[in-house]
């Protein structure tokens, strides 16, 4: 990867959003990338909305702040304002949202069913992991491996059951992101 890349992700509290940017960032980091991740709250209750951001550059990152014009977005609840969550999102940018099924609102989207891939392997409707896997396989920019790397030091003190399924959870939406289970924008 040359130059900055800008990720932002949208969800609710209690998805796993702050810890989604903080994983991703890792794995930038183990990747051999300088890295910044961060959240923003607004109320902090289960089900707020909430933002988190995370910079991936092979040089140092001297912006500090929001991302405004993000090189992809993630949402992780299809139910959030559309608007807000494209706002500013470059003309080539990406999109993956959680969903079992296309929804026209997001446009030029790829949709994976990433909270029942979290509850088959981690039995928990927690999202932020699964779809992590989904995003590397879209955009390419770090290797799955790095990843699953990240989770198991970032998860190191949960139970070695819930770092495997969510491994195992990232590998599957990493699949399905590459063949006929992700829906395409207009599929």
């Amino acid at each position: 990867m040359q130059g900055l890349y800008e990720i932002r992700i949208h969800g609710r509290g209690g998805e796993g959003v702050r810890m989604a940017a903080h994983v991703l960032g890792r794995a930038g980091f183990l990747s051999g990338l300088r890295t910044q991740d961060f959240a923003i709250y607004g109320s902090e209750r289960r089900g707020a909305p909430i933002a988190s951001f995370c910079r991936l550059s092979s040089e140092s990152i001297l912006t500090r702040g929001y991302i405004f014009n993000p090189d992809a977005v993630i949402v992780l609840d299809h139910t959030l304002d559309s608007e807000v969550c494209l706002k500013g999102m470059k003309e080539s940018g990406k999109l993956i949202v959680n969903s079992e099924k296309p929804i026209p609102k997001f446009r030029n989207a790829v949709f994976v069913d990433a909270t029942k891939v979290a509850l088959d392997n981690i039995g928990r409707p927690i999202p932020n992991i699964a779809i992590l896997g989904a995003f590397l396989r879209i955009t390419a920019i770090l290797p799955l491996e790095k990843l699953k790397e990240a989770v198991k030091e970032e998860m190191a003190g949960s139970h070695p059951e819930a770092i495997a399924g969510n491994i195992k959870a990232c590998e599957i939406c990493y699949s399905m992101a590459g063949g006929s289970q992700a829906i395409p924008a207009g599929g």
